[in-house]
């Protein structure tokens, strides 16, 4: 039987009054985590309210 392992990664915004999410950076994130033998499963978003987003949420599984 095969097992998993998973992790989940928190990537929040930069900047001081506005929520920005660089994309150059959440690639690297994620290139970097699948160059580990991790594999995106979900990615979700934490809404704050009036479609404003705190974070987002990527959890990746490998198996072990």
């Amino acid at each position: 039987m095969k097992k998993f392992e998973y992790k989940t990664v928190e990537i929040k915004p930069t900047g001081t009054w506005t929520s920005k999410f660089d994309i150059v950076e959440i690639d690297k994130v994620l290139n970097g985590m699948g160059s580990q033998g991790w594999e995106l499963v979900s990615m979700e978003d934490r809404n704050v309210g009036y479609g404003t987003t705190a974070c987002f949420y990527y959890t990746f599984k490998r198996e072990i």
